[in-house]
């Protein structure tokens, strides 16, 4: 693995002056380093890292091996470039937040890499989820939720080919993407003579699951209630007949295993005595 793209050109030539200084006085020279991911469009930075390495004599380059990180937001252009004839496999650690969704999408490919296997995985190595097509091309979108309350840190998302293998090159490139896809609602009111319904709608042409929590103003979960909407289906749900959601109020999560800002949603406070309605919108995570 290596990185194509938004390395820091002080880094690189930092460590092209030290191997040159190692090549000319004959002894090792050693040097740190560090380099950034940059989003030049959003002026963010998604990864970032450091270390130190060692010129051998006469050496005038040096390998800088970088672990990556998912996160919402993150996006990266990278080679599966074989090295030393092993095929090249990039993993990207991920942090998964308790009742939470994501996403992973890999497209812009070329050369040799298609077909490109995109896989979530545990601890082990083992395979626990492969992405699917998005299109009738190489792309792939891997979509998964933490419906759990604890924090998921020890999975990965491996990205690697399928075709050239040890024979990829430099040319072989791939773009990946990394998305939350957790939509949150501001407000519920099942209080007082208030109800609220939820409208929660799948406007493409998939199926897409997933689960509706409730928390109350301080922040605990009070109730959830889990979905599955066929293309072009729409739920409307009153929440007060969630078990421990009537007679609360506070706000709304959504984790679903839909594509990054796939489904529409909204709650509707319905006011009887008045006929006022107050509607709060789904919004997934701004990127």
């Amino acid at each position: 693995m290596r990185l194509t793209r938004d390395v820091l050109g002080a880094v690189v030539l930092v460590l092209a002056a030290v191997g040159v200084a190692s090549a000319e006085n004959d002894r090792s020279a050693s040097a740190s380093w560090a380099a950034q991911h940059r989003n030049e469009a959003s002026a963010t930075e998604h990864l970032s890292t450091s270390g130190s390495l060692k010129f051998a004599p006469g050496n005038l380059t040096e390998g800088v091996t970088m672990s990556l990180e998912l996160s919402h937001g993150y996006e990266l252009l990278e080679d599966l470039g074989a090295a030393g004839g092993a095929a090249d496999v990039d993993d990207y650690a991920i942090s998964q937040k308790p009742y939470s969704s994501y996403e992973a999408v890999v497209d812009a490919t070329s050369g040799d890499i298609d077909p490109l296997v995109v896989d979530r995985i545990d601890s082990g190595g083992g395979v626990l989820q492969s992405s699917v097509a998005i299109g009738v091309g190489p792309s792939r979108s891997l979509r998964w939720i933490n419906d759990t309350a604890a924090e998921v840190n020890n999975e990965l998302v491996r990205v690697q080919s399928g075709g050239c293998t040890t024979d990829c090159g430099p040319d072989d490139v791939y773009f990946i993407r990394g998305y939350e896809t957790t939509y949150s609602v501001p407000r519920f009111n099942n209080s007082g003579t208030q109800i609220t319904v939820l409208l929660l709608q799948n406007p493409t042409n998939y199926t897409i699951t997933g689960h509706t929590y409730f928390w109350n103003t301080a922040g605990a979960l009070v109730g959830q209630s889990d979905f599955t909407l066929a293309p072009k289906q729409l739920q409307v749900l009153n929440t007060s007949t969630i078990p421990g959601v009537n007679g609360v109020g506070g706000s709304v999560t959504i984790a679903n295993d839909g594509r990054y800002g796939d489904l529409a949603a909204k709650t509707v406070a319905l006011e009887p005595a008045t006929g006022f309605s107050f509607d709060s919108p789904a919004l997934p995570r701004i990127r």
